[in-house]
């Protein structure tokens, strides 16, 4: 999921005046001993789990799980709308000021380049939209989903998102609720393991309200498996250009992206499970390439954010 639509969907569901719009309910206070309790029976390091207590901030409680659980409640095909003549410029302006690190991927991994950018382009709009969520939060947050009165108020809060809330609706919001505490303990595990090789990473980690990070949008479990450094001096940076556009052709590599245009749809759909995300990144791709306008002042070399 991109973090445009994360951006539209917080304008969306904040209110439009100085006063703020009540709750359809009151949401249930976050529960740090209960996701202590959790984390120890999931066997983390006691060394993470006080780190994780000192840096958990619970400020958006109700709005991480709002938007992890009952997103699809709302209709989902939004991707094709963001593919105009001006992302297309982006897109090829983007390619330009990197030039040699897409000569590296496309020989290392041989994925197009104009995938690739188009791909962060989608994220993250090149890096410029990288997220206000502190991560391991987010997914602290999450750990709590199958609490008794996190599901009550859920599904309460599901008119936010839909005109009416069926039986079914409420059937897949606790599906989903217990789905998103499994991948979340399996987040906070790939956390622990990048927390391991930098020991300062945790107060200042953010991303999306998903839990994605970097110009790329990884979750810490795709940072742990497929991130790359385009130089072997330094860990992989996502708010870095050169590592992220190496990391998200290595992970379309990895996905099964080969020559074949039949498996260009299926390893992006691994990256992002929409048909709409997919054709959506291929077609920009593809005005990308086809047009050679190059919007003013774009030439310098994208900043490098460590």
């Amino acid at each position: 999921m991109t973090l445009f639509l994360h951006l539209i969907l917080s304008l969306v569901l904040r209110p439009t005046t100085a006063e703020a719009r009540p709750r359809l309910s009151t949401p249930p206070p976050a529960e740090w001993k209960y996701v202590e309790k959790r984390l120890k029976r999931e066997h983390f390091s006691k060394k993470f789990i006080k780190v994780l207590k000192a840096n958990y901030d619970d400020s958006s409680f109700a709005e991480v799980l709002e938007l992890n659980t009952l997103l699809f409640l709302k209709k989902s095909d939004y991707h094709g709308a963001q593919v105009d003549d001006d992302a297309a410029d982006e897109v090829r302006a983007f390619m330009e000021e990197n030039e040699d690190s897409f000569d590296i991927a496309e020989d290392t991994y041989h994925v197009d380049r104009g995938v690739v950018a188009s791909l962060l382009w989608m994220e993250s709009r090149h890096g410029k939209n990288l997220g206000r969520f502190h991560v391991p939060s987010v997914f602290i947050d999450l750990v709590q989903c199958d609490r008794a009165p996190v599901l009550i108020y859920l599904h309460k809060a599901g008119k936010r998102f839909t005109k009416r809330v069926t039986a079914q609706n409420k059937r897949d919001i606790d599906t989903r609720a217990h789905k998103r505490v499994v991948w979340a303990i399996e987040e906070l595990h790939a956390i622990e393991k990048m927390y391991k090789k930098n020991p300062d990473l945790i107060p200042t980690f953010k991303g999306s309200f998903a839990g994605a990070f970097g110009m790329a949008q990884f979750e810490p479990s795709s940072y742990v498996h497929y991130a790359r450094a385009q130089k072997d001096d330094h860990p992989p940076i996502l708010e870095n250009a050169d590592d992220a556009i190496q990391s998200v052709a290595y992970y379309l590599h990895k996905s099964g992206w080969k020559k074949n245009k039949k498996t260009h749809v299926k390893a992006l759909m691994k990256y992002n499970k929409s048909h709409d995300y997919a054709n959506a990144i291929l077609k920009l791709a593809r005005q990308a390439s086809n047009t050679k306008r190059v919007p003013a002042g774009r030439r310098s070399k994208t900043s490098v954010q460590n």
